[in-house]
């Protein structure tokens, strides 16, 4: 068997495992199954998170973790959303179940580029 290697672009809201692991613990579920069931799950990856607010700031990720997606993705020359509140309301919407009160939605709105290992 060939290890294949390929190369991602995805936008939405970034949550390490440990995010998910807190919800679920206190919910007794897999954590696991539940960053599988919402997002795009990326155990085996590594690249780079550009905060969508404030593109002049990135980081590295290459711990498992993902990305819960919007419903909308930017084009060339289209934003995805016309404001950054419309964006954060609709990850609320979406995912405030899922994440602890607490959490940083601002700053963990990312594009990320990457290579995922399989």
């Amino acid at each position: 068997m060939s290890m294949r290697t390929y190369a991602v672009l995805d936008y939405g809201l970034y949550v390490t495992t440990a995010d998910i692991e807190t919800y679920a613990e206190k919910r007794e579920l897999d954590a696991f199954d539940l960053l599988i069931d919402i997002g795009n799950y990326y155990g085996d990856a590594e690249g780079e998170c550009i905060l969508c607010l404030d593109e002049e700031n990135s980081f590295n990720c290459d711990d498992s973790f993902a990305i819960l997606s919007l419903e909308r993705f930017p084009k060339l020359f289209v934003q995805a959303y016309e404001n950054k509140e419309t964006a954060l309301r609709e990850l609320k919407e979406e995912y405030a179940q899922y994440l602890p009160d607490d959490f940083d939605y601002e700053n963990k709105l990312v594009r990320f580029a990457g290579t995922v290992y399989g």
